[in-house]
């Protein structure tokens, strides 16, 4: 009972000292790349920089008792402190106190809807964002992220409605940079270039944050016009439960519900990617929706702001060779460390924004998937498409806006894809005894009398029409009274439902009129039950109009022989018995 409630502690079962070896070094390392990336997250969402900090101590800790995986790193993100900002400043200005209280509210809200969801078994709601809606998604997410930090890059402030008119509006004021602003941006984003191409295995990061604050504090950079954060609080907040203003849950809960989605689907998405046979326990979607929701929930008590899982530092922890989320008991603890005794330093050695900015920057350029979308605009047009759009409308409306629309339109692809699925007519391959695609073989034969055809998908209200369709249009091309007899290959059809019974029925009487005999051949079971027990079309399929392969059928209606045919027609029954 236990350990279903608190999961983590699954993974100490034969701890050992190499483990715990493992998971010191490790979470150290992801506690150097996390101070500076959740400050940075932070002031991107809007928030001070503590609220990266405490987001960074707090709901690790819940998802290491709750989590199921040991392979990903849980705490402040990018996507979600921009899905934060974009959906918290239509309400409050960023960084007010009212901003702030905003933001609390929503990491509760975020972690209550998480909870709930996996309390109601909804893992599955993962499936509803396709691969190019991610991938366009992030994508136009990461230049959003980009473009947000030019002014902190460039040292002077403009009014934009979207990231393409703050580019444009920066440009047209190029006379009015910060000319030390520029330089200290310039300089951290080729110090963190090089580094990673160099020694990618030192926190580059943290020894420019490090750095730059020396520097500026010796040199006076806030004096010099350079904006910088010299305030940190020390220690951790009061406990302090948050009170939801009812009046604004309205405009919170699109909001909480989009951070919510997208910070689940990138834990999973982490998860997945990585999961192994050799792993001792799978992930458990339900449990990782419970696990991030509690984390949050928690998290919002001790002014955290909502996490999910890191791309960049779950890559990170496997290098390190973390073996256990006790490694992230140890960045937890890092960070602890530094918020009670280090954050006083900020006050004599300011830290210059543009610092925070560059890695920010230097930290989401990963997000831009330019190679994926190159693979996908090669491999199928059709979901490149569902990329682009999802690209474009978050680029230009907002991050909400580009993915409702990428799941609208994915889903509307489902639909079609549903309503119209893969049909076509077989051949016999010359010299074999097999039936294959038309269209796809040279040496393949086809009889005027006989027409074969396999339908890809099941058979339901919403594609019966398309079905009697495109059969009637493969009938029409036979020269008028040459064909005696239909084969359906229904091998991929894995259902039935009574209103495609109804239309199995008009059309076996319609052929029938004509002089015309359908056979079913390689229904599976399950099919075959639903057949079997429509008074309509028992007797019809059971009177030598259903057989085992195309082969069967052909030689019966060729012979008249039917040898095999009894093996198409078992009941659910004897399949209950075998059981």
């Amino acid at each position: 009972m236990l350990y279903k409630l608190l999961p983590g502690l699954l993974w100490l079962q034969g701890y050992t000292a190499h483990t715990l070896k493992q998971d010191v070094v490790s979470g150290l390392a992801i506690g150097v790349m996390l101070i500076p990336q959740s400050m940075g997250y932070a002031v991107l969402a809007g928030l001070p920089p503590e609220f990266g900090l405490y987001a960074s101590i707090f709901p690790p800790l819940l998802y290491a008792l709750l989590g199921t995986s040991n392979k990903i790193s849980v705490g402040p993100v990018a996507l979600d402190a921009i899905l934060i900002l974009s959906g918290l400043s239509v309400l409050a200005e960023p960084g007010s106190d009212h901003y702030l209280q905003l933001a609390i509210e929503l990491t509760l809200l975020v972690g209550l809807i998480q909870f709930l969801f996996g309390l109601l078994r909804f893992g599955f709601i993962v499936n509803f964002l396709s691969y190019p809606v991610v991938v366009g998604y992030t994508s136009a997410a990461a230049i959003i992220i980009i473009g947000s930090q030019l002014q902190n890059l460039t040292g002077i402030h403009v009014d934009s409605a979207n990231v393409l008119d703050l580019s444009y509006q920066l440009l047209i004021n190029i006379s009015d940079w910060h000319g030390v602003t520029v330089g200290i941006a310039v300089a951290s984003l080729l110090f963190i270039f090089f580094c990673k191409r160099l020694v990618p295995k030192l926190p580059n990061a943290l020894m420019l944050l490090v750095g730059t604050m020396l520097l500026s504090g010796l040199f006076h950079a806030g004096q010099a016009g350079v904006e910088v954060i010299n305030s940190v609080p020390q220690g951790f907040p009061a406990l302090q439960i948050p009170v939801i203003d009812f009046a604004k849950l309205r405009e919170l809960l699109p909001v909480a519900f989009t951070v919510a989605l997208m910070g689940f689907v990138g834990t999973m998405s982490i998860c997945k990617s990585q999961e192994s046979p050799k792993d001792k326990h799978s992930v458990q979607p339900n449990q990782e929706l419970i696990a991030l929701g509690l984390a949050n929930a928690v998290g919002a008590m001790f002014r955290s702001f909502p996490v999910s899982a890191s791309f960049s530092r779950s890559a990170a922890l496997r290098e390190a060779g973390a073996l256990t989320q006790v490694s992230a008991i140890v960045s937890s603890g890092l960070i602890a460390i530094t918020v009670v005794f280090l954050t006083p330093l900020f006050t004599d050695y300011p830290l210059p924004k543009a610092v925070l900015a560059a890695i920010i920057v230097m930290s989401v350029l990963g997000l831009f998937k330019y190679n994926e979308m190159k693979i996908l605009f090669r491999q199928d047009r059709k979901e490149f498409l569902i990329l682009l759009v999802t690209f474009l409308i978050t680029l230009l409306l907002g991050v909400q806006q580009g993915l409702l629309v990428g799941v609208a339109v994915s889903l509307i692809l489902v639909i079609y894809n549903s309503t119209t699925p893969h049909m076509t007519e077989l051949g016999k391959i010359d010299g074999e005894d097999l039936y294959r695609n038309i269209h796809r073989f040279e040496s393949i034969s086809v009889r005027k009398d006989l027409l074969i055809f396999r339908f890809d998908a099941p058979l339901y209200f919403a594609n019966k029409d398309y079905f009697m369709t495109r059969l009637y249009s493969l009938i029409k091309r036979r020269p008028e009274g040459a064909l005696k007899s239909v084969i359906l290959d229904a091998q991929a059809v894995s259902s039935i439902d009574s209103t495609s019974l109804i239309m199995l029925e008009s059309v076996i009487e319609n052929l029938r009129e004509q002089g015309i005999q359908l056979y079913l051949v390689s229904l599976i079971g399950p099919v075959r039950d639903t057949l079997t027990h429509s008074a309509a079309l028992r007797e019809y399929v059971l009177n030598e109009h259903m057989f085992p392969q195309i082969t069967d059928a052909v030689l019966y209606i060729d012979q008249g022989i039917s040898s095999r045919a009894s093996i198409a027609k078992q009941s659910n029954a004897a399949k209950a018995r075998r059981r």
